[in-house]
């Protein structure tokens, strides 16, 4: 028992010594001042809309850092010997609100210093994180590149990907970089037009006449005197040349600088607007465009645009007026859209943003996992049964998360568990653990348990590394034909309940190949364990069917309802179709006596192949009505899982050649004994 346990121990300690050391960055600040937990708490409960959803700018926040990062905090260390760790809100408060700060910091990720070559600027680590001040002096050739690569990119688009336009690596590094970069700039200069000439954006390339203008001049102020005009006639006067009076010069000035600033302030979407039936927001960017279009607009304009003016400038003034501000600009802006009944689930949003709950359902399948691991070592004793009974609480506890988290999404978007392809990896983990919990439940050998921890592995490690490499807000609006509740809560779950039995039935297979394998190797014999794998996989098969049919048949019945036919042959539609023919193989199969156990959990395998390729493959095909999105990169993860699945259908091929010969062997044997007459007269 101290064996185990020290055992135990030993993996405990040697995983938290691993994931302790990490070299903190070093930043050219002497020192960084925290933001006050109060304003934190205030600006991350702000409303703004992107991609038609009203959302807390916690979660805008959130994506921007991990579109520009691949991560959703940031660590760095200052002059003063101090080590800083900020969240995502902090950062964005400094990118608003105190945009030098930021620049300093460490937040664009490049996999290859190759990239940072390229546009000449000295490379750290192999893949590093940058600041906007080390690679500005590279400004202009990022520039240059990702223009040159965006314009190769989009006829590789175009041209349905042909291959003479296809990125390379790099290529993509520097676009993305790029991407990034301009982003950042955007939201560093989001405010300019409230600071008097301070964080313009792009100021290295302005003239320096509207440099000048831009301490001088308030933006907001002159809207009222300035004649209507629209974004049209705006760009038009201010391409004329200056070859008029002082007056007339300046006018022009002035209008080139407005623009500059609307152009600016694009993106960040504060406003709820002024007509109820209008469910668009605006931008400060807006705001300024409608004022200078329509007089009736101006009143309304200025006030929206002096109320953020208000908090801009209070930013400067010390923490508890900046606070003060923050707090009358959220309240006035809560009240608006209370009022048009709009961001209500926003609290809730960033309680589960907060609350992370995916991540630490990951933790606790891992740890499950290696108390699992534990109970090998004695499997019979009463310190595997109880090692075996603690690993299963922990992938209970796990499902719970994953099922809370899954529940607050759902009520945050009023909808059912799954809108996207994001949703369908939590939902289908939390299916294949419950299946994995349900059969341990009913056998007590740690197979289900163990099912259920790998299952929770995979899925939760899944949907981070998803959105991770996404980058994306994955609460999102739906697609015109996605919007019905009705059929999103029985076609869309049953169908995904379907394909989480499909892998479970993978997994038991493979877990059947791996344990006979092993046995042959070692010369033994489990014939109960085995034949308990064989009935547990052939029962899930059986749910596998049911579910895949049922829901088949009820995504054809919403096909002709929102298309006006059953049936289309879509890419989709004939991957459910192969879950269903699959299954029924396997099931006629076995009750004709065609495959036995290691044909059950084979064919059980290339039921999880069809699985991943309906789940996951159809999408990225580009064809047919389901296609409602592409996931880069995803065939290489694809062809490496099927590649795993492979090497287990091939030790599946060489038990079954093993069991031939055995056979045979057995066969000559008794053949020989037979026909042996010293062995009949004996």
């Amino acid at each position: 028992m101290k064996l185990q346990f020290f055992l135990l121990l030993t993996l405990i300690v040697g995983i938290s010594s691993l994931t302790s050391a990490r070299e903190v960055p070093q930043v050219e600040l002497g020192s960084y001042d925290p933001w006050d937990s109060k304003v934190v708490e205030t600006f991350e409960n702000l409303l703004m809309q992107e991609s038609g959803r009203v959302k807390p700018i916690y979660s805008y926040s959130r994506f921007t850092l991990l579109q520009f990062s691949g991560k959703t905090s940031l660590r760095f260390g200052t002059k003063d010997g101090e080590t800083h760790e900020l969240h995502y809100s902090e950062w964005m408060l400094d990118v608003l609100f105190r945009g030098n700060v930021a620049k300093a910091l460490p937040v664009f990720v490049v996999d290859n210093s190759a990239a940072i070559v390229q546009i000449g600027v000295s490379p750290k680590e192999k893949r590093d994180r940058y600041s906007y001040d080390e690679i500005v002096s590279g400004r202009a050739k990022l520039a240059e590149l990702s223009a040159q690569y965006g314009e190769k990119q989009r006829k590789h688009t175009e041209s349905e990907k042909d291959p003479q336009y296809e990125l390379d690596p790099i290529e993509g590094m520097i676009l993305t970089l790029g991407r990034n970069i301009s982003a950042f700039e955007f939201l560093v200069g989001q405010f300019s037009f409230a600071r008097k000439g301070q964080l313009l954006v792009n100021e290295n390339i302005l003239p320096q006449e509207m440099v000048a203008l831009a301490a001088t001049l308030d933006p907001v102020a002159i809207i009222d005197k300035m004649p209507e005009m629209s974004i049209q006639q705006l760009g038009r006067a201010i391409q004329q040349p200056d070859n008029g009076d002082e007056d007339a010069r300046m006018f022009t000035s002035a209008l080139r600088l407005f623009f500059f600033y609307a152009n600016s302030a694009r993106g960040i979407n504060l406003f709820p607007p002024q007509e109820n039936d209008n469910e668009i927001w605006l931008s400060a960017s807006d705001a300024m465009l409608e004022g200078l279009e329509s007089k009736e607009a101006r009143p309304w304009a200025v006030e929206q645009l002096r109320e953020l003016q208000n908090v801009i400038e209070a930013s400067t003034q010390g923490t508890e007026t900046f606070s003060a501000a923050l707090a009358a600009f959220s309240d006035s802006q809560r009240a608006k859209a209370d009022a048009r009944g709009e961001g209500e689930h926003s609290a809730l949003e960033v309680h589960l943003y907060r609350g992370k709950y995916f991540s630490y359902a990951l933790y606790l399948f891992v740890f499950g996992f290696i108390i699992l691991a534990t109970s090998w070592f004695s499997p019979a004793s009463k310190f595997g049964r109880v090692m075996v009974l603690i690993a299963s609480l922990l992938a209970l506890a796990g499902l719970l998360l994953d099922i809370s988290g899954i529940t607050l999404r759902s009520i945050i978007r009023d909808r059912p568990p799954i809108t996207n392809l994001y949703d369908t990896v939590i939902f289908i983990t939390a299916t294949a653990v419950l299946l994995g919990l349900i059969i341990e439940y009913f056998t007590r050998i740690g197979v289900g348990a163990l099912i259920a921890i790998v299952s929770g592995m995979l899925g939760m490690f899944l949907s981070i590394k998803y959105e991770a490499k996404e980058a994306t807000d994955t609460i999102t609006q739906l697609v015109a034909v996605l919007d019905t509740n009705f059929w999103l809560a029985t076609h869309v779950t049953i169908i995904n309940i379907g394909y989480a039995a499909g892998l479970v039935s993978a997994i038991i297979g493979m877990l059947y190949l791996a344990a006979r394998f092993v046995l042959n190797l070692v010369g033994k014999e489990a014939k109960d364990f085995v034949k308990l794998l064989t009935r547990m996989n052939y029962g899930v098969v059986c749910f596998c069917l049911f579910f895949s049919l049922v829901g088949t048949v009820l995504g054809g019945i919403w096909a002709n309802y929102s298309w006006g036919r059953f049936w289309g042959w879509d890419p989709k539609e004939n991957g459910a179709l192969m879950i269903c023919i699959w299954t029924l193989v396997i099931l006629h199969g076995r009750m004709a006596g065609w495959i036995r156990d290691l044909g059950i959990h084979m064919n059980g395998i290339i039921l999880g192949i069809i699985v991943t390729f309906s789940w996951w493959g159809v999408n990225n095909l580009g064809v047919g009505l389901h296609s409602y999105g592409f996931t880069e990169g995803v065939w290489n993860s694809l062809y490496k899982s099927w590649g795993v699945m492979g090497i287990f259908l091939l030790m599946g091929i060489w038990l079954y050649i093993d069991d031939r010969a055995k056979k045979t062997a057995k066969k000559a044997e008794r053949n020989s004994k037979e026909t042996d007459p010293q062995v009949n007269s004996a």
